[in-house]
């Protein structure tokens, strides 16, 4: 049996408020408080770039954003920042690279979710690329 092709969302998904004073904190920034979203563009681009992890990972990403484990700049990717969590439940840790400027509705938005390996995690713990959130 052919596998199945995953959906494509055709509506912005809201993805709750972003956590600004914890990324303030770590990166040293002064974001507004905001909600962060994710378009169909963005869904479509992390489809066609991740097709086999799309539909595992969606359901994690809103987690991810609210209440990340490591919080980085995205240094190769000026303008954007790094949220990254473990998620058990797909036996996975979880990136979600987020905008640091507002949209014209003063929304965040996702520029992309997909998995990263846990000692790439570690590394750049180590280069102090990421920063622990504390667990509140």
């Amino acid at each position: 049996m052919p596998k199945k092709k995953p959906k494509l969302g055709h509506e912005t998904l809201d993805l709750g408020p972003l956590p600004v004073d914890a990324i303030n904190k770590a990166l040293s920034l002064e974001l507004e408080a905001g909600t962060a979203v994710l378009i169909p563009a963005i869904q479509l681009h992390v489809l066609r770039r991740h097709p086999e992890d799309y539909e595992r990972l969606l359901p994690h990403v809103a987690s991810v954003v609210n209440a990340p484990q490591f919080i980085g700049d995205d240094i190769r990717n000026p303008g954007k920042i790094e949220l990254i969590a473990r998620v058990p439940s797909v036996d996975s840790v979880l990136l979600v690279a987020v905008d640091v400027e507002v949209n014209a509705n003063g929304q965040y938005e996702v520029r992309s979710f997909y998995p990263i390996a846990e000692d790439k995690v570690q590394n750049r713990l180590r280069k102090g690329y990421l920063k622990r959130v504390p667990i509140r």
